[in-house]
């Protein structure tokens, strides 16, 4: 007969060996166990297969909320808490304002998701426990993921080549702009984490090819995306935090480091010419398409601009302004966004039946729920800012997430000036599990003050 009890503790053992105890909420290890593998399953699935990893988001909200109302009330009451509340608030209040003065174009209810699911990430920090090493697991799992989609939700050899060949892929995400962000998003990881991965394991070692091959992979797949914003967004994104690593070098002391400069100048510089000697046609053919249209733009003539994929975003950003202009406190409600596109009447029939959204999540945010929902987007991310600051100096944030935190969110809001990242799973996703790594360690500064730096080894 086999010794159950103490196959059960042995399992216990060993789960608590690979994801820390909860530093956030009391909760055993089982119902912990759970929580952790619904979060593990969201980030693996959702790359892979979106609808399974919508179940497992779903479990995991529900979880979360029973255990925050049992076991950790007083989270509730947390400055999260308050922006989850007010963004359900402006979302009623959009819904009563249409109801009453347009109610042909009000929806039949408030769909209180919609900036509901910002707040995806306090559930995912929640089951984090103020972990950095749980935190660690969960980005690399759904690095592992966004690797693995394109052989397993794509094409797999065949979209690679169509990619090598100037044709744009999408990898079996939405389309090919949510491809880019997603892998420009690991990519801007990868080389953020890139130091702890060669201390951890030297330079020349499997972790370290592992590595290399991930960059390759993620900076081939953000250029055969062919997605201008984001090449633009993690240009600028890397060139700051580039600035911010020289600064920090130089204000170490010791010889080599003009050394470690010139090295790594050496491997970025390598990289760059490598990828330009592959792929360099794409860029340059893909940034000449629009030439016209930039032309038509630069003179002022906006109805000479063509409906292009650029000429379509200025047209319904023009008329967004007007419409946001007759309501800017609480806008138009959830078809907002949608009513903009489908009365614009020079519009093509193919792009006004076909495109529900702005290509701006700021516009989409202004025309939907005016200044009120933008107040709430503004000053959630200001706190998020200063909270991050303020847990780096105490010690409980590490170093290079900081970092990593800035050089995403230089990336994110400038490619959600192109797209409406905001609003798809895809974005969810990314925000998600990006900032749930950074408010996990500003959740546990918050309740253990006391412990300084010690959480952040």
């Amino acid at each position: 007969m086999l010794p159950t009890k103490n196959l059960a503790k042995d399992w216990k053992s060993i789960v608590s060996q690979f994801w820390q105890r909860n530093a956030l909420i009391d909760v055993s290890v089982r119902l912990q166990m759970l929580g952790g593998a619904l979060l593990l399953l969201y980030a693996a699935l959702f790359p892979l297969a979106s609808d399974y990893a919508d179940t497992a988001k779903k479990l995991l909200v529900v979880l979360t909320f029973w255990v925050l109302f049992t076991r950790g009330r007083h989270w509730l009451n947390s400055p999260v808490g308050w922006f989850f509340a007010a963004s359900l608030l402006v979302q009623v209040l959009s819904w009563v304002g249409m109801l009453v003065e347009h109610p042909i174009w009000a929806e039949s209810s408030p769909k209180l998701h919609r900036l509901g699911q910002w707040f995806l990430f306090a559930a995912i920090a929640c089951w984090l426990g103020g972990s950095t090493r749980n935190t660690l697991i969960l980005w690399l799992t759904a690095l592992i993921a966004i690797l693995l989609a394109p052989w397993i939700a794509g094409g797999g050899f065949s979209e690679w080549a169509y990619g090598a060949m100037g044709q744009r892929v999408e990898f079996g995400f939405h389309n090919a702009q949510h491809t880019a962000i997603i892998f420009g998003v690991a990519l801007l990881g990868l080389a953020v984490f890139s130091k702890r991965i060669f201390n951890y394991s030297g330079v020349l070692s499997v972790p370290s090819l592992a590595w290399a091959v991930a960059v390759g992979l993620c900076a081939l797949a953000v250029l055969y995306s062919q997605t201008r914003a984001i090449w633009f967004a993690i240009a600028i994104s890397l060139f700051a935090l580039l600035i911010v690593y020289v600064v920090v070098v130089f204000r170490k002391p010791g010889k080599g480091i003009w050394l470690r400069l010139l090295s790594w100048g050496a491997v970025i510089g390598v990289a760059i010419i490598a990828l330009w000697v592959k792929v360099g046609d794409v860029v340059i053919k893909r940034l000449g398409l629009e030439r016209s249209t930039v032309d038509a733009l630069l003179s002022g003539n906006l109805e000479s601009i063509p409906y292009s994929s650029i000429g379509v975003r200025i047209h319904s950003w023009h008329a967004a302004v007007n419409w946001i202009a007759e309501r800017p406190l609480l806008g138009w409600g959830g078809k907002g966004r949608r009513l903009v596109i489908q009365n614009l009447q020079d519009m093509p029939p193919e792009f006004r039946n076909s495109i529900g959204h702005l290509h701006n999540s700021y516009l989409d945010l202004l025309v939907n729920y005016g200044f009120l929902g933008a107040l709430v987007w503004g000053a959630f991310n200001c706190w998020l800012f200063l909270a991050a600051y303020k847990s780096w100096r105490k010690g409980f944030l590490p170093g290079d997430f900081f970092l990593f935190y800035i050089g995403f969110m230089i990336l994110w809001l400038i490619a959600n000036c192109f797209e409406s990242y905001l609003f798809y799973s895809s974005g969810h996703f990314i925000f998600g599990i990006v900032v749930a790594g950074i408010a996990t360690h500003i959740f546990r500064s918050k309740s253990t003050p006391e412990q300084g730096r010690a959480v952040s080894e």
